[in-house]
């Protein structure tokens, strides 16, 4: 299953190692040099504007900033994980609460 982080960027839920606050980040020197690291090192893969960033996903591949909130992008996860969303139970044939 894929992921949607906003735009044309799509990553492999698989492949996610962690989704961030943007706003966490910035108030933390360590993070704030991570991110600088992968940006150095190329490992950024998709970059939002700084003032539109909501996020950061950590994956295998790379780091991708988003304009879509780190709880939205969680939820995501969740309901594809979980088989949430719009999914029919098997038996009763009424959606999965």
């Amino acid at each position: 299953m894929y992921l949607h982080l906003g735009g044309d960027v799509v990553v492999s839920i698989q492949e996610v190692v962690g989704i961030f606050d943007a706003r966490l980040l910035e108030g933390n020197e360590d993070n704030r040099r991570f991110v600088e690291a992968a940006r150095a090192h190329g490992r950024i893969r998709a970059e939002v504007p700084p003032a539109e960033c909501k996020a950061v996903v950590v994956t295998t591949g790379g780091v991708y900033t988003s304009v879509i909130s780190s709880m939205t992008l969680q939820k995501r996860v969740m309901n594809v994980q979980w088989g949430l969303g719009g999914m029919r139970g098997a038996k009763t044939g009424r959606p999965v609460v």
